[in-house]
């Protein structure tokens, strides 16, 4: 009597067939051992829809033949589409279990692999359901692909959005309650005062619940703008065609944060221990001996506490907090741009970068002219081939050559197409904020006013009778700002004299400047 085990598997499509499920394949499977004798001595089952033998059940069932090579005679299921709709995996692991001396078989398709003969029939068996996977596979592709030009979204929904239908039933999604997240993740990214992770954490304690990479994909996701990717495919380029589902960013606000993600700089390391009522510690140096302040609260009779900027240094340099917090927003509100001065440089860049945007138009002209160029000497190689001019091997490597220049060219077209020159409007916030710093300064968390003084002011501050003094100040915001102040901005006082110099250009050697 042989030892057989039973294997029964349906993928999930599969399920609702009489002739494919499971109870139908055991039922069948047993009387056929019952009528020869054979003894089953395992039956495993896999629910489960693989081109390959990577299945949990199966897996199992291979471990114990393995283990037990002496105890299994034979491994039967009903058709050899159960089996693998693989020809190369399913040769390998008949392989396998012939050298563990198992016989492997289909009651419905029996076959002597012994006999030669028979192996003619077994590659028809296993040929038939892998073609069958091929020709489901590619309509299937072309018709998600299909689906995809109408702006259907297929697959699982985005973060902050619901898999939904359209009224016509289409594939789509519909945003949910979290969709305020994505929306202040991409607001709050554009403007360049938070690096990634340190965004992802402020929202994550929003209820934002985002791994670091899953937050990175989200803000490089053009989805979010309403729009669907579509990869290239076959001969077809990469496509962005309109979704059906609504959009959650402009598509200005998206390119903006694609910028900053591209252009983003170091972040200034900030003081260790954070302290909103002492905003500037670390950013204050002492004005006697020039070390670092730091600062620290004084607690008076009454219980109250007094907040102090000073010296660690036995200097005795010290003074309050609120004196010069006060002071260090007036000077703000002192170098703060007039409107007119930011109404004057606004046009001032809609001019350049209007010319840019012609430049632009150019050069996608010329890449297409270029791209369509190519394009007609593939074709040509084509032709050279199918008549005989050319051997495969020189066609070949002409192919990938001009394949390999037409992908680099539709890259750099695609990357002009959707880079927008128009920098007014990514600009139009950076003039703005300059007409108000004092007010965004106050209004901004502690993270945020050490960014706002960070970018201001690249060296450290000194505070003195009243007055701030620094060695270096933003250059671009020291030459808009000038325009907007009574004094010219580089009659400065020089180091160790009382003498003012004035000139159209920074004279070298300038006492820092003071406010």
């Amino acid at each position: 009597m042989k030892n057989v085990i039973i294997y029964t598997r349906v993928s999930t499509d599969e399920q609702a067939d009489k002739g494919f499920s499971l109870l139908h394949q055991k039922d069948v499977l047993e009387k056929v051992c019952a009528i020869k004798g054979y003894n089953i001595i395992k039956h495993y089952q896999d629910d489960y829809s693989a081109k390959n033998f990577d299945r949990p059940a199966f897996n199992n069932l291979m471990d114990f033949i393995t283990t037990n090579r002496k105890e299994v005679d034979m491994l039967l299921f009903t058709k050899w589409d159960r089996f693998s709709r693989n020809i190369e995996e399913s040769y390998r692991i008949i392989r396998k279990l012939k050298s563990l001396g198992v016989e492997v078989n289909a009651i419905e398709q029996p076959l002597d692999l012994d006999l030669p003969d028979n192996k003619v029939m077994l590659a028809i068996y296993l040929a038939i359901p892998e073609v069958e996977n091929d020709k489901n596979s590619i309509r299937t592709t072309d018709g998600m692909r299909r689906a995809q030009k109408e702006g259907c979204w297929m697959g699982s929904a985005l973060y902050a959005y619901d898999n939904w239908r359209t009224p016509d039933g289409k594939a789509s999604m519909k945003p949910n309650d979290k969709a305020k997240f994505i929306i202040e993740a991409f607001e709050t990214y554009s403007k360049g005062l938070y690096a990634t992770e340190e965004l992802r954490k402020v929202l994550f304690k929003k209820g934002m619940k985002l791994r670091k990479q899953q937050f990175y994909n989200v803000l490089k996701n053009i989805a979010y703008t309403g729009k669907i990717r579509i990869k290239a495919y076959g001969k077809e380029d990469e496509q962005i065609v309109e979704g059906l589902h609504d959009g959650l960013v402009s598509m200005e606000l998206f390119k903006q944060v694609q910028a900053v993600i591209k252009g983003k700089k170091r972040i200034q390391a900030k003081p260790t221990k954070k302290n909103d009522l002492l905003p500037l510690r670390g950013y204050l140096v002492c004005d006697k001996c020039g070390k670092n302040l730091t600062g620290s609260a004084s607690t008076g009779r009454g219980g109250k506490k007094h907040y102090y900027y000073h010296c660690q240094k036995g200097c005795k340099e010290r003074f309050k907090a609120p004196e010069a917090d006060k002071a260090f927003l007036n000077m703000l509100a002192e170098i703060s741009i007039k409107p007119e001065v930011s109404q004057l440089y606004n046009e001032i860049i809609k001019d350049v970068f209007n010319t840019n945007e012609v430049n632009k138009d150019r050069q996608i002209e010329e890449l297409e002219k270029e791209i369509n160029k190519l394009k007609g000497r593939l074709e040509n190689a084509e032709d050279n081939y199918l008549d005989g001019n050319i051997d495969q091997s020189n066609y070949e490597k002409m192919t990938k050559r001009l394949n390999g220049k037409i992908g680099e060219l539709i890259v750099n077209q695609t990357e002009l197409k959707f880079t927008d020159t128009n920098l007014t409007k990514y600009l139009k916030f950076g003039l703005k904020f300059l007409e108000n710093i004092d007010t965004y300064y106050m209004e901004a968390d502690l993270a945020l006013k050490h960014k706002i003084i960070g970018s201001i002011f690249p060296e450290k501050l000194t505070f003195s009778e009243n007055k701030y003094r620094t060695v270096q100040f933003n250059e671009v915001l020291n030459l808009i700002s000038s325009e907007s102040m009574e004094c010219n901005p580089y009659k400065l006082k020089m180091v160790g004299t009382n003498a003012d110099q004035s000139s159209n250009a920074p004279p070298l050697g300038l006492e820092p400047r003071t406010y």
